[in-house]
């Protein structure tokens, strides 16, 4: 085993982003032609920047995602401005249909149901990585991935309440998402900690 673990949350963090990005650009690309004609010019302006976005974010995902953690750790920042420029385009695109509610409703559904595929990854991940190791080394790994999964339970709980909720303004869904990434990018540091304290 090399002294850099490949397991590391910037992984999942990108991934999980990844998914986000390919659900709302699928979801919205399939919208766009129900918007007026004024709001389509500046809808589809602003799908094809996320679309450069999502292709260079993948890119890079593609390239680095057997790269050591050092790599990770040191393009962190720019994936983080990346993924921030994406989310201010999807914010042009909704404030372009002039807040055309099934719009952002059918981008809200289709990245919480992104985010609770990639809480299910994840705990596929850790539940796999738990099971080799030795049960004498496996128990912090085993009480990380036992608080990952209850605090999967609750996102998917919360962000499935929004769902059902609709008719919420667009600031009450993105905030909903922007809870659930962070409990979710609090899990996969939790579950790369626990992983190096069961190497050592």
């Amino acid at each position: 085993m090399t002294n850099e673990s490949k397991v590391h949350p910037y992984i999942e963090w990108a991934k999980s982003r990844l998914d986000e990005m390919d659900a709302t650009l699928s979801t919205l690309q399939g919208k766009v032609e129900e918007l007026g004609e004024d709001a389509q010019v500046k809808a589809k302006e602003a799908l094809t920047d996320m679309e450069a976005q999502r292709d260079a974010f993948k890119a890079f995902l593609d390239k680095n995602l057997e790269s050591a953690e050092s790599v990770w750790d040191a393009q962190s920042a720019k994936l983080k401005e990346d993924w921030k420029a994406f989310e201010d385009e999807v914010e042009i695109y909704v404030k372009s249909t002039k807040n055309n509610a099934e719009q952002y409703e059918a981008a809200f559904k289709a990245r919480a149901d992104a985010q609770v595929k990639a809480w299910q990854e994840m705990m596929n991940n850790a539940f796999a990585a738990a099971a080799k190791f030795p049960e004498e080394r496996k128990a912090d790994f085993d009480d990380a991935v036992t608080k990952m999964k209850s605090e999967a339970d609750a996102a998917e709980k919360r962000l499935a309440a929004m769902k059902k909720a609709g008719q919420e303004s667009w600031s009450a869904l993105d905030a909903a998402l922007a809870e659930s990434r962070k409990a979710f990018d609090k899990a996969s540091e939790d579950m790369q900690k626990a992983f190096k304290r069961a190497l050592k």
